[in-house]
């Protein structure tokens, strides 16, 4: 009775799962209806050149030999003696004539202030302008505090620079078993397909293999269909540049691939367009 009732729980959360599978596969479909611009994007068989200026050179370039340096550091003790000795009366006295000094300086600024005071509460006008200047002292905090505002929400604000990787359709001549994906930061991902996922893209359904935040700027992205070096020899290249604050869609279509690979393969991107309709 026990065995027949656990046979039962797991043919219901393996129906649940297949549920639940066939529901997200409908929901990313469903994401390109609500887009307003389908963007293509080139799939190249090589790796763009990348002309920007490699950072941190010499740190990589003298890696090895910094760290031999930083290893050969040793503790070392030295003795010496730590006893006071008397202090010149000199230096004493400079103390207290450097403090005698400031204190008639302040004294001369003290007064100097009162007088200044005077001459202008004396007039009625100077009052005025008095208010305007701290008028004009307060809309300068102001205009600070907002740009001070702007510059904390752009460097110390919560990243929202999303990329989400989807697939559609199944290749007409090679099997397909893995997809890898290279991001340029050095993030890598690596997913099995499934038979109920390659049976969705049979069916015209699709499936998310990479969902994470990017940073906003233009980056090659490597897709590689399979595993090993052979995998790495037919793999494809795609140069994109998400949005700030949005999420970036790319849609790999793996209908049009045949022998050569993944350069065949046709992408497009969008943003995700997330009002409520």
């Amino acid at each position: 009775m026990t065995t027949t009732h656990h046979a039962m729980s797991r043919t219901s959360a393996r129906a649940c799962g297949t549920a639940l599978l066939a529901a997200a596969t409908l929901a990313i479909t469903a994401i390109p209806a609500r887009a307003a611009t389908v963007t293509e994007v080139r799939v190249e068989r090589t790796r763009p050149q990348n002309d920007k200026p490699a950072t941190l050179r010499f740190l990589r370039e003298n890696r090895d030999f910094l760290r031999g340096e930083l290893d050969r550091l040793r503790e070392k003790r030295v003795q010496r003696d730590g006893g006071a000795t008397a202090i010149d009366p000199r230096f004493l006295a400079y103390r207290d004539m450097v403090a005698h000094v400031i204190t008639e300086r302040d004294s001369v600024t003290l007064a100097a202030a009162a007088q200044s005071q005077r001459e202008l509460l004396s007039s009625v006008t100077q009052l005025g302008d008095l208010e305007a200047q701290l008028d004009q002292l307060d809309r300068t905090l102001a205009a600070q505090r907002s740009r001070l505002g702007i510059l904390q929400n752009d460097f110390t604000g919560d990243q929202r620079t999303a990329l989400a990787i989807v697939l559609s359709g199944v290749p007409q001549a090679a099997s397909l078993s893995q997809v890898a994906i290279n991001l340029e930061d050095g993030a890598s991902v690596s997913v099995p397909l499934s038979d109920a996922q390659l049976d969705a893209l049979r069916k015209g359904g699709a499936v998310q293999v990479f969902h994470g935040y990017v940073e906003p700027r233009e980056q090659v992205i490597e897709v590689s269909l399979g595993t090993g070096q052979a995998a790495s020899a037919n793999a494809g290249y795609v140069t994109l540049e998400p949005a700030r604050d949005r999420l970036t869609l790319l849609r790999l279509d793996l209908s049009t691939v045949r022998d050569e690979g993944a350069a065949a393969i046709h992408a497009t991107t969008w943003l995700n367009d997330a009002r409520v309709p």
